[in-house]
């Protein structure tokens, strides 16, 4: 038995705690920005481009606060699961990413947030850009380089460092082991001694 058939299926779920911190914080820069927008509107010497840019951070962090309400409220099943067949993260889509069709696994760094990112064979990457925000994330991705898929950790119960040592770890198991298609030299025959 090898050691990638001892390997456990993992469900990964949203981490409560880590979703409060977020409302909290979306929740005091929404607070923040609606207060400032209805204060000013009273000052004499503010510009009404920092008015609406209030309005307009209101909104977003309204947006946001109320994604992560929603989410803690509705954040009882695992979004991402990992097995040795493949990784299926259902906030991308129902389908399987099978540990063959990954040719490389890396973390991504933008602007202090950290991604697992995934490099997929062309044909398999097709797959996930059916819809409007799949092709939109599609695009973003572009920057990355060709054919990757992002696995977002923010907010999950495993971070970033511990689900891409686990994505490596099932990754280098799911594999087929590269097969050696040349044929061993024949020994040389024994010469005669005469």
């Amino acid at each position: 038995m090898s050691v990638g058939q001892n390997l456990p299926n993992i469900t990964i779920g949203y981490s409560r705690g880590r979703l409060l911190a977020s409302f909290g914080v979306g929740l005091l820069l929404t607070l923040l920005c609606a207060a400032l927008a209805f204060m000013w509107q009273q000052g004499k010497n503010i510009t009404t481009f920092e008015v609406a840019a209030c309005y307009v951070g209101a909104v977003f962090f309204g947006l946001a606060t109320f994604r992560m309400l929603w989410r803690l409220i509705s954040a009882r099943s695992p979004v991402v699961f990992i097995s040795r067949v493949g990784i299926r993260d259902i906030r991308l889509g129902d389908e399987t990413i099978a540990w063959s069709s990954v040719r490389k696994i890396q973390i991504w760094e933008q602007r202090l947030q950290k991604f697992v990112v995934l490099k997929l064979d062309p044909l398999v990457a097709g797959r996930f850009s059916g819809g409007f925000l799949r092709r939109a994330l599609s695009l973003m991705n572009k920057t990355l380089g060709a054919d990757s898929v992002i696995v977002n950790a923010g907010g999950l119960t495993m971070d970033v460092k511990a689900l891409l040592e686990t994505c490596k770890q099932y990754w280098g198991a799911g594999r087929p082991a590269p097969s050696d298609h040349s044929v061993p030299e024949p020994e040389p025959e024994p010469e005669a001694v005469s």
